[in-house]
């Protein structure tokens, strides 16, 4: 029985442990009941782990998962660290089927995620995962041998490991008032927050609010900016009341005042929800910033992170998704194919192309006298420096975009000053202005090199002058300007960015520079395992669904001194299993 008042943090924690245990026990149990139908798999080969002789660890092999949509419906089974399995040499339906046999099954738990061989059809797959079991495998257990899911326990051990932590307990005594004395507001800050945040926050986003709505917001961006002590809310209200909307201008403001911000909910389709509205919140303040084009909208500081599957990406969350923006980091940041080498290449071009032309054109006339002297056809050399110019800008302005348009998509807005930001909006318009004016040029070679090669005088000598000329001044004019923003922003970049594109280490990155993360509660577990600046605000969405123990996890995050949790009692409440 979980009491109703503690005498500690360790007390209130403590309490929590035997229920979790009986929950896990019990959750197992019923799923022992009833097996038919779920995942399971023929074992190819089992090796002992070498690294970890007598640790009960070891690789496994199986062909292809039977039942593969059984659990969760339309998305296809695959093992996921924490994956508990039973082993044996049957496939069991019911709980009766694990003591017909006479022999102990023993259990299995994920402790890597699976790996995949090529393959063309279900038969042709060949699944590889590492796993701790309960006993050793025998090696008369080894043939025939099948694993068989039965529940990841992800969540539960999660809960556990928080519970036992003992982090950051700021939010936790707050909540507990272990104490039991009334806290009032801070005196020393509430003189001073309403002239500090205001300005700071988009004005128009409050007006879609009423007033008791827009007390919450406010009343909340006050104590976020309290050092001297934590805070706890509890925005409640029934269905209806706008809760979602409130906490969605909420995390808004809190991004825009660039506190860093941790939204959390039960599960991932909640958490989903709640990005897609900001989101569209943001896109909302970019088009009145920008206009309807809103290419330059910087989507660095929100980033989701949780299981791809079950969060149903669309095209918008796709943007903001971690793995999606580690794909994207990781072409970007490839030494030979990223966005350095594309400004160099640009930068190189604009500097040098009618040298660049010349080696081309020696290259192509050395190619045609080897032609010539093998089969005889003496045919002519045509590549004009206009017509080379086109095709080489062509060639290269595509990829440049592409990392340009990445940069300022997929970057925290800190790493990027907001003149670097401007800057590459500002190339991408003069690239795409200077691809027009070239493609509707009909310079002779002789002016065209002029154009490649002259001083900046150039330009003011032509104004004025004829048709040919003037549109060459301004092929000039955005040729020297897309030189200087390229060498800026290349210059000022450089030593910013990482030049690594390892996967985990692109996932820190993005981690730890951005301003607003979603996850599930579970999920911000991985958090506590990243170096990374403290966040300063939890906000827990839903929170009636959640059990109460697995609130500690994000709650115990490093330094993080505030929380708000929504929800209303008129939600389902989370589901506990236990006798």
């Amino acid at each position: 029985m979980i009491p109703k008042r503690f005498e500690s943090v360790q007390h209130y924690l403590g309490s929590f442990t035997m229920p979790l245990l009986e929950e896990t026990r019990m959750e197992i149990c019923s799923r022992m009941e009833f097996m038919s139908g779920v995942p399971h798999a023929e074992v190819i080969s089992v090796e002992e782990s070498m690294l970890h002789g007598g640790s009960f660890l070891y690789h496994i092999k199986v062909d292809y998962w039977r039942h593969r949509y059984g659990v969760y419906g339309k998305e296809p089974y695959t093992p996921k660290p924490l994956d508990l399995f039973i082993l044996g040499d049957t496939v069991p339906e019911v709980a009766s089927d694990l003591q017909r046999f006479g022999s102990s099954w023993p259990l299995a738990s994920v402790v890597e995620d699976a790996k995949e061989s090529d393959y063309v059809g279900d038969e042709d797959r060949v699944i590889c995962f590492q796993v701790k079991t309960s006993k050793p495998i025998k090696m008369e257990m080894r043939k025939p041998l099948f694993v068989v899911f039965l529940v990841n326990l992800a969540t539960n051990t999660r809960t556990w490991k928080a519970l036992h932590m003992f982090r950051n307990m700021n939010i936790i005594q707050e909540v507990l008032c272990v104490n039991y004395m009334v806290k009032e507001s801070c005196g020393l800050c509430s003189a001073e927050v309403d002239r500090i945040w205001a300005g700071k926050v988009y004005p128009h986003i409050l007006l879609d609010l009423n007033e008791s709505q827009r007390a919450v917001v406010l009343g909340t961006l006050s104590a976020v900016q309290c050092n001297h002590r934590s805070s706890a809310k509890l925005v409640w209200g029934p269905p209806g009341t706008g809760k979602t909307k409130t906490i969605s201008i909420l995390l808004y403001s809190l991004l825009s005042m660039n506190y860093r911000t941790l939204a959390c909910a039960p599960n991932n389709i909640a958490v989903a929800e709640l990005a897609l509205r900001i989101l569209n919140l943001h896109k909302d303040a970019c088009e009145s910033d920008l206009g309807k084009n809103t290419s330059g909208c910087s989507l660095g500081d929100i980033l989701l992170f949780g299981n791809f599957n079950r969060l149903e990406i669309c095209a918008d969350l796709g943007k903001v998704y971690v793995d999606y923006r580690v794909d994207s980091l990781v072409e970007c940041f490839a030494p030979l194919t990223g966005w350095k080498k594309h400004f160099d290449s640009m930068v190189d071009f604009l500097e040098d192309c009618v040298s660049q032309h010349r080696i081309v054109l020696e290259n192509e006339i050395i190619t045609k006298v080897h032609v010539t002297e093998k089969i005889g056809n003496n045919s002519e050399v045509d590549m004009s420096l206009l017509k080379f110019a086109k095709d080489r800008f062509r060639a290269l302005v595509v990829p440049l975009k592409r990392s340009i348009r990445i940069l300022c998509t997929h970057l925290p807005k800190r790493l990027i000053s907001p003149d670097n930001f401007e800057k590459m909006v500002t190339i991408s318009g003069l690239l795409e202005s200077f691809d027009i004016l070239l493609s509707q040029s009909q310079v002779a070679d002789k002016e065209f090199v002029e154009l490649f090669a002259r001083q900046e005088s150039f330009c003011k000598e032509a104004q004025g002058s004829g048709a040919t000329n003037h549109n060459s001044a301004k092929l000039y004019k955005m040729r020297i300007e897309s030189l200087q923003a390229l060498r800026s922003v290349r210059h000022s970049l450089g030593d910013r960015l990482p030049s690594s594109t390892n996967r985990s280490i692109l996932t820190e990155f993005c981690l730890k520079n951005s301003f607003l993360i979603f996850s599930t509660v579970s999920s911000s577990y991985n958090l506590h395992e990243i170096d990374m600046k403290p966040l300063d605000f939890l906000v827990i969405d839903e929170a009636a669904q959640l059990k109460e123990c697995e609130s500690v996890i994000p709650m115990q995050l490093e330094a993080i001194r505030h929380a708000v949790l929504i929800g209303d009692e008129c939600q389902p409440q989370a589901r506990v299993k236990s006798r």
